[in-house]
């Protein structure tokens, strides 16, 4: 194993990995057109697997993404936006804190549907951040969603999907990204999109359906905050198979949890009634780990 050790005995990481790990940020740096994974062992004097390692740390927490070729490079921006930016944490300065508000959707959300429950936020411009998720051990997770959401994936995930159609300094942010091809059933024409987001904005809630990831479905709607702007999604992921069968109860499920949260979140709960939210039905994918086709 390599001196600095990708685990420590008690899984923690150590110091010296973390600065060989700012080493590699910096050699990537200076090499914009990307390193592969053995030409960065080969600068580092680490093995390729401690490479590999630290490629897919990196690519995960949104300072680097990999090309058509497999070479890392750095992202333009690191996850909390420019590099050197002054802009606050969040994009919309004055508006109340949610304090619980999102958690307790979240939670919710997974109580109602049993399937594993996600909050994302627009935290920069260009970077949206999965800050909380719920789910039972054992149920799939989403496959490669990190914890930070590039902004070449946006085009084909719901909960990004809900950004880009309420949030017009995002869409404008992330538009020039090619529309990558993720599955066959990514959408990549540009016109097919703007349609899809516009019925976004009708319906008030996002679907994908085997578009980030074959085998899996998103469901995702809005959380306005109380100035009005959209920067926080909130969404499932379940099985395809799922969706097909019970696709109209997550839909209205999703929806009505994020109109909860939009009116706690401006402290109307008891000003006005809320819509109770439905129970979406319990399938048999539920008693399953994995997607089945």
């Amino acid at each position: 194993m390599d001196d600095d050790g990708v685990v420590t005995g008690g899984g923690s990481r150590s110091l010296k990995t973390a600065a060989t790990v700012l080493r590699a940020l910096r050699l990537l740096g200076d090499h914009p057109g990307g390193l592969c994974a053995a030409d960065l062992a080969e600068y580092l004097g680490k093995s390729a697997a401690t490479a590999r390692y630290m490629i897919n740390t990196m690519c995960d927490a949104g300072y680097a993404e990999r090309d058509g070729s497999g070479r890392c490079r750095l992202t333009d921006a690191p996850p909390w936006g420019a590099w050197g930016t002054t802009e606050p944490a969040s994009p919309v300065p004055g508006d109340p804190d949610p304090g619980a508000v999102l958690a307790e959707a979240a939670t919710e959300l997974y109580r109602r549907t049993r399937q594993r429950a996600y909050l994302v936020r627009r935290t920069g411009t260009v970077v949206a951040s999965v800050t909380d998720t719920r789910g039972h051990q054992g149920l799939a997770k989403l496959p490669g969603l990190g914890q930070h959401i590039p902004p070449h994936h946006a085009h084909a995930l719901a909960l990004t999907k809900v950004l880009l159609a309420t949030s017009p300094v995002y869409r404008e942010a992330v538009e020039g990204e090619p529309l990558a091809r993720l599955t066959p059933a990514t959408i990549t024409d540009t016109e097919a999109l703007r349609r899809e987001l516009e019925g976004v904005l009708r319906d008030g809630v996002a679907v994908d359906r085997e578009e980030y990831a074959e085998g899996f479905a998103t469901v995702a709607a809005p959380v306005v905050a109380p100035s009005g702007t959209s920067t926080v999604a909130i969404g499932v992921s379940c099985s395809a198979r799922r969706l097909a069968a019970d696709g109209d109860e997550l839909l209205a499920t999703v929806r009505a949890v994020a109109e909860r949260a939009t009116v706690q979140w401006a402290g109307e709960l008891a000003a006005r009634p809320v819509p109770p939210v439905p129970d979406a039905p319990v399938g048999r994918d539920d008693l399953v780990s994995g997607p089945r086709r």
